[in-house]
């Protein structure tokens, strides 16, 4: 049974068998408080207060009503009150829903109660985070939250009338503690950031040694977010996820998302060996996929349904085919009608399609694989010289890597350049991993043109990874091309917001090209760096 089916059942229950004797004189007791449980299920919080107002007047003690009050204060992000509300109540009340709700808002109330509050720049937005560090990430986040505000509302036919909120997290720990999630769930798919309970959740950066996509992490999420309210919660996993990998880039680029290089890996594997996941496997949630691999795997197929779907119908035809689940209808029928076709061919004819699509960007020089491409969580610890060497795939180039990255460790660099030179002639080619080690090497040997030539193909091929971003603009900057190391900068702060090469060096970028943002990144300098 699903959360929201789950949610309405029990409250209709409990109104039944379990509301004291004045409740249950009011005959419409009971549906009322299904109604409610109903709206707020389907994401309609706005039309669930009154209803739920209404029955405190009426029923103020019934178990049901204090538990669907504590659920609005929730969601309202009052926790606080939504804890109060349920004292007294007995944890088994609600089908026991009331035990499940206390646990989650009091451990809500407790991990959130010291968090720093912002607004976005344009209101839309309140971004919560804990004292100290993660201040550096809001303006960011604040900027590219209210840019998706306007294009995905345009796209997918839905803007919110309040502000969202916005919770940044100091650990998938935390993450855990405040959703269903597990930890094992977070660290074996790579799922550091959710849409529920009317927010949005973010693990921050920091939480990794390399660094993730956190600014387009954050929108997907709000994109969700989005959807949720537009389809009345009815959309599926698959088409959630889809549309949402397919809006995640859209506050920075005019077109919908396409594939990275190591989804079309996957996906060309995939294809080949007949082993794509089944849009159905996707459920309940892709982090409870089996490895980071499958969600990634998942994550490209579904993307390229939304895309060649989009592709067919444009935004009009995705913004019907919400409308149409808000109306009652599946997702299968839905799509089928938008495009006028049965279910079942839509599904031959995305699969047909799969097999045309041009997967070579998977196969270019310099693309991470799959493995070296998940996230990396700190858990105490702080990057090294040989974070990643394991992923080389030829035991001599692993050693003359790690030989090179205990040279520079000790300061002496033109021999770990020597080192990475014959890890690299080792491997047979660029690998990725000891070409973005060697490219940083040759820019403090200040042989800048050397870096550049590294790192400039691994930076176009796989805009995820921080390392060759950064090396791209040190090595600029040291050539006063202010201009491109900006560029590069700005890629890598999607990704590596707390390295002080990237905050600092976007602050010298942007005071030489007189843009106001220097201010912002001089401060952020100051607060990441040693």
């Amino acid at each position: 049974m699903s959360p929201r089916a789950r949610i309405v059942v029990a409250c209709a229950l409990a109104a039944g068998l379990a509301a004291p004797a004045a409740a249950r004189r009011d005959h419409s007791l009971s549906g009322d408080a299904t109604k409610a449980a109903r709206l707020i299920a389907e994401a309609r919080l706005d039309d669930a207060r009154p209803i739920v107002a209404e029955l405190a007047r009426r029923a103020p003690d019934a178990a049901e009503v204090r538990w669907l009050a504590s659920q609005v204060a929730f969601l309202d992000g009052d926790y606080p009150t939504a804890v109060a509300k349920l004292d007294g109540v007995a944890d088994t009340e609600v089908g026991g829903e009331v035990g499940a709700a206390r646990v989650l808002a009091t451990r809500t109330r407790d991990l959130t109660a010291g968090f720093v509050h912002h607004d976005s720049p344009a209101g839309r937005f309140d971004i919560a985070h804990p004292p100290g560090v993660d201040e550096v990430l809001v303006e960011l986040a604040g900027e590219a939250l209210d840019r998706a505000w306007e294009r995905i509302g345009d796209d997918l036919g839905y803007r919110p009338t309040g502000k969202v909120r916005v919770e940044i997290l100091a650990a998938p720990a935390d993450l855990a503690k405040l959703s269903p999630l597990t930890e094992t769930d977070i660290e074996t798919t790579g799922t550091i950031a959710l849409s529920k309970y009317e927010k949005l959740m973010l693990v921050s950066p920091r939480a990794t040694l390399t660094g993730y996509p956190w600014l387009d992490s954050l929108v997907h999420e709000y994109t969700h977010y989005v959807i949720a309210h537009a389809s009345r919660d009815t959309v599926p996993v698959w088409l959630h996820e889809g549309l949402a990998r397919f809006e995640q880039t859209r506050w920075r680029s005019d077109a919908g998302g396409g594939l990275t290089a190591i989804e079309q890996q996957l996906l060309a594997t995939a294809i080949k060996t007949r082993r794509l996941i089944d849009l159905d496997a996707m459920h309940p949630s892709m982090a409870k996929l089996p490895s980071a691999e499958a969600a990634a795997l998942a994550y490209a197929e579904v993307l390229t349904l939304v895309a060649w779907l989009h592709g067919k119908v444009g935004y009009a035809g995705l913004r019907q085919a919400l409308a149409l689940q808000a109306g009652g209808k599946s997702a299968r029928r839905a799509l089928a009608e938008v495009t006028d076709t049965t279910w079942v061919k839509f599904e031959k004819d995305w699969r047909a399609h799969l097999r045309t699509l041009d997967l070579s960007g998977g196969r270019a020089t310099g693309v991470r694989s799959a493995k070296h491409a998940r996230i990396r969580f700190a858990k105490g610890g702080a990057a090294s010289e040989n974070v990643g060497l394991d992923d080389i795939a030829s035991a001599k180039a692993r050693k003359f890597a790690r030989l090179g990255g205990m040279l520079r460790a000790r300061g002496m660099t033109a021999a770990a350049a020597v080192e990475y030179g014959k890890s690299m002639a080792a491997a047979g080619g660029v690998d990725p991993i000891v070409a973005g080690k060697l490219a940083r090497v040759w820019v403090e040997l200040g042989e800048y043109d050397k870096a550049i030539a590294l790192a400039e193909p691994l930076a176009a091929v796989d805009d995820t990874d921080a390392v060759p971003a950064v090396t791209l603009g040190l090595a600029r900057a040291g050539k006063r091309d202010d201009a491109g190391a900006v560029a590069a900068f700005e890629q890598a702060v999607r990704i590596s917001p707390f390295d002080p090469a990237v905050r600092c060096g976007l602050a010298d970028g942007y005071a030489a090209l007189s843009d106001p943002r220097a201010a912002r990144e001089r401060a952020a300098c100051n607060r990441v760096r040693p």
